[in-house]
């Protein structure tokens, strides 16, 4: 049985000297849940992956250890981390679907995890992570990003080992499941023995999960909570009454200006239709909110507004411009008019390319002179918020929110007429977040583009979206002026929205 985690004044800074992670100390016991908060940029990644035995590169250790189960890990050499991780440490990161190798089924993929497992044990861990366990059949590209979520967690727990370290489990999952993932979590603690270490930024749902918790940025290091092992609170975020803007909210009628529509979009992975028959507009100036649950083809319909999903079919117009669908080819052009930002930055920047070179290319393309590129790259940075000092930063030098305004900044480069936000707030802490939608705001306004909004987070719709289609099992079930829709539900799955 595992002793668990005990950290002692660790403190990490990045080669530039940036403070990355401040003097923290705390202990996870097994059989108990410590929670890492924090603001984005407080270096709650960094924690989780030095508890691993992991710096990035150029980070460096100023002090302090990290015992598990009594051994120092930054006192093994990398074959004997590598074989002490693979015998008690079970890891999931924030993006885990990025860790999933896309080739293998999911069955393949839990007995390359835990080799003397046998196919009872991993449809066993699937189940318990709430998915059916005919999905030993699927690759992870016939998944949504929540059950990709739940399979990387499924991995880890197939292992057995002692410690489980999870980074931001909560993100981007509607209130049902970001709950049901939480009991999991108590469960498997409180079962198995295991030491769970959590980081997010879901502070109620957290607070109420966990036996301790670790606030990093903060004047206290450490506080305790209690926990219920029966009770897992989620939170309830407030809805703001409706959206309000200085214009009228678009009700697309006649003389509208319409940024996007798309008719009869249906997108498949295989033999399994993913999506099916999707119609929805989005105004010029507007905003609008695609919501679901996890798995009901969300960041699917995204991929095929932006063209990158090739199984599918359907109409799709931007500004009353054909573009091409599945496999229909897209121009340069037009693949700029719509431009894709992703719920985790991080897994799309180079770490090799600073913040000027990820955003020369783009600008490059929409003919921008090289001696120029500099100039326009610091003034996207200006836009988003962001100090031109950081075009010569490298992603691991960023924090989540700045990340997210990097590739901000490198979307509008591509001088887009729509604007896709994936989840873009999901993993940051509430006024970060704010202050992201603020600059989607801003740019909406001062451009007239249209923006497309896929969140979980019923207050940033309520807040920053004009209407909103709930989508369910790849169809849309219900669609109106957000006010309406979130305020009356019609649906069971709208009402599970705001649960």
């Amino acid at each position: 049985m595992t002793t668990g985690v005990a950290v002692e004044d660790l403190s990490i800074r990045s080669r530039t000297g940036a403070e990355l992670l401040a003097r923290t100390s705390f202990q996870v016991p097994p059989g108990t849940i410590t929670a890492i908060t924090g603001p984005s940029g407080a270096g709650k990644t960094t924690l989780m992956r030095a508890v691993l035995g992991h710096l990035a590169v150029g980070a460096i250790r100023v002090s302090g250890s990290i015992h598990i189960d009594g051994q120092d890990v930054f006192g093994l050499d990398r074959a004997a981390l590598q074989t002490f991780r693979r015998e008690n440490l079970a890891y999931v990161g924030q993006d885990p679907g990025a860790a999933l190798n896309p080739v293998m089924r999911v069955g393949a993929l839990l007995a390359e995890a835990a080799p003397r497992s046998v196919r009872a044990e991993r449809g066993a861990a699937l189940r318990r992570v709430g998915l059916p366990e005919h999905m030993l059949r699927s690759r992870p590209g016939e998944l949504s990003g929540g059950e990709q979520r739940r399979v990387a967690l499924a991995s880890a727990l197939v292992r057995g080992a002692g410690v489980l370290v999870v980074d931001e489990p909560l993100a981007g999952l509607h209130g049902q499941l970001r709950n049901e993932i939480a009991e999991l979590l108590r469960s498997v603690a409180a079962d198995d023995k295991v030491a769970v270490l959590v980081s997010g930024h879901d502070t109620a749902t957290l607070h109420g999960l966990a036996d301790a918790v670790v606030s990093l940025g903060e004047p206290r290091a450490a506080s305790l909570r209690a926990s219920s092992a029966s009770s897992v609170p989620g939170r309830i975020a407030p809805l703001a009454k409706g959206f309000r803007d200085s214009r009228p909210v678009l009700d697309h009628g006649v003389g509208a200006e319409i940024a996007l529509r798309a008719k009869e979009i249906t997108a498949r992975a295989g033999t399994r239709t993913l999506v099916a028959s999707i119609d929805l507009s989005v105004g010029a100036g507007e905003s609008v909110a695609l919501v679901g649950p996890s798995g009901a083809g969300k960041t699917t319909v995204a991929r095929v507004l932006a063209g990158l999903h090739p199984q599918a079919s359907g109409t799709l117009q931007v500004n009353g411009r054909s573009l091409g669908v599945g496999h229909a080819r897209r121009s340069r052009r037009d693949r700029r008019r719509i431009q894709l930002i992703p719920q985790n930055p991080l897994s799309t920047l180079n770490p090799k390319h600073t913040v000027l070179q990820t955003l020369s290319r783009p600008l490059r393309l929409t003919g921008v002179r090289s001696r120029e590129v500099a100039d326009r790259a610091a003034a996207l940075l200006h836009k988003v918020e962001l100090d031109p000092t950081m075009l010569y930063r490298y992603p691991d030098e960023l924090s989540g929110g700045q990340r997210q305004r990097v590739a901000i900044a490198r979307a509008l480069a591509a001088e887009p007429e729509v604007l896709i936000c994936d989840e873009i707030t999901s993993a940051l802490d509430a006024d970060t977040a704010a202050a992201i939608m603020k600059v989607i705001d801003r740019t909406r306004e001062d451009r007239g583009i249209g923006v497309l909004v896929i969140s979980h987070d019923m207050s940033v719709v309520a807040g920053h979206c004009h209407r909103v289609f709930v989508l369910a099992d790849g169809r849309v079930v219900e669609s109106g002026k957000t006010a309406a829709v979130l305020g009356e539900p019609t649906t069971p799955q709208t009402r599970a929205l705001l649960a």
